[in-house]
């Protein structure tokens, strides 16, 4: 359960038990059993609404499918927000260690950010072009960087956690039984759908591995920013980490994949 369910789930238990003590309490409203008709029906109208809410919304915060809505953009704005969006996903158990990386590799990523900054403007001021070139080699790996953040939020949500764990057991049962050369026989269906799931999995841990990749080229490149004693313009060009991170971000220039 995210943590966006669990304050949901607490607003709601404590927002019902709220109201019924304003509407018990003597020094409220007052509400009670007794032999006034009108204030013994609606107290009794009151706990039976209580009981149906309390029930009714329980399940649908703990039972209840959440809508498979896509991140297209606009979303996600800052830091906090990727952090957030992934911590959102937790729970389906089989992506929970990849999240936690691609969380943890966010605050990594932030870090190198503001030291990368702090030796740029030890050699350079933010006028002048070497800075202005070396802030958007790094903005560009930034942007690439959250593009396979939301690329792998996005797999994640079109991923049916349970769907996947029943073909999981289906394919543990069906392995001791003889194998069956009917394209359309059970084992073989789950083998195929097993598969496909494989793939989305493969696909989060290779967005995980391509930020990995990103960090230690920003790494790189801090190292070498780090020796500097005079760069000009044209020297930034000949620098490894700045061909690296170049070679990386043409690669995944020419095609999208959500």
């Amino acid at each position: 359960m995210s943590k966006k369910q669990l304050i949901k789930l607490l607003c709601l238990n404590l927002g019902l038990a709220l109201v019924n003590i304003i509407l018990f309490s003597r020094g409220f409203v007052g509400l009670t059993f007794g032999d006034d008709a009108l204030l013994t029906a609606l107290a009794v109208t009151v706990i039976v609404m209580s009981v149906i809410f309390f029930g009714y919304g329980n399940y649908k915060l703990l039972f209840s499918e959440p809508e498979v809505k896509l991140l297209k953009g606009g979303e996600l704005t800052e830091t906090k927000d990727y952090i957030q969006a992934l911590d959102e996903r937790h729970g389906k158990k089989v992506f929970d260690p990849m999240i936690d990386t691609a969380i943890d590799q966010v605050y990594r990523l932030l870090d190198k950010d503001k030291a990368l900054d702090s030796i740029l403007l030890q050699y350079f001021t933010p006028q002048e072009m070497t800075y202005i070139r070396f802030q958007g080699v790094i903005d560009s790996v930034q942007s690439l960087f959250y593009s396979n953040i939301k690329k792998m939020i996005n797999r994640i949500i079109i991923f049916d956690n349970k769907d996947y764990v029943r073909t999981v057991e289906k394919m543990s049962k069906l392995r001791n039984l003889p194998t069956l050369n009917d394209p359309y026989s059970p084992s073989s269906q789950a083998g195929k759908q097993l598969q496909i799931y494989d793939e989305h999995i493969k696909y989060v841990r290779n967005l995980v591995n391509d930020n990995e990749s990103i960090l230690v080229k920003m790494d790189s490149l801090l190292l070498e920013i780090s020796k500097l004693d005079d760069m000009s313009s044209q020297g930034l060009d000949n620098m490894d980490a700045i061909r690296e991170i170049n070679e990386l971000i043409e690669q995944t220039k020419f095609y999208k994949q959500n």
